[in-house]
């Protein structure tokens, strides 16, 4: 049994589903920067790589369950497309702002 699932937060139900899918939207594009930006010092198609990019998915399924929406085909061109806006953004910060003091590395890398 799910834990958010059937105890919905007083406040969400106040608010109509266009706002519900805002702020689920909205949150998703935050959460996935940080990730963004360390997938752009990483190696493509390395594992942390791929880990940087499916790591913040259970956290949008647990703000889709927090606002009650469940994910129809019509939700789901709104929750891919902030998902991927904010890989996306987090990514072009890093091309302007790279953090390159100490070069970050994959803890998975094989070491020869």
């Amino acid at each position: 049994m799910s834990l958010v699932a059937n105890h919905t937060l007083f406040f969400t139900n106040m608010l109509s589903l266009e706002w519900r899918i805002f702020y689920t939207c909205v949150a998703t594009i935050i959460i996935n920067l940080p990730f963004g930006y360390l997938r752009g010092g990483l190696q493509k198609l390395s594992l942390c790589w791929f880990i940087a990019i499916h790591a913040p998915v259970p956290l949008v399924i647990l703000i889709r369950q927090f606002h009650s929406l469940e994910l129809t085909w019509s939700l789901a061109p709104f929750l891919l497309g902030s998902f991927f806006m904010g890989q996306f953004l987090g990514r072009k910060i890093w091309s302007v702002w790279p953090y390159r003091k100490s070069q970050y590395s994959c803890i998975f890398k094989k070491n020869n």
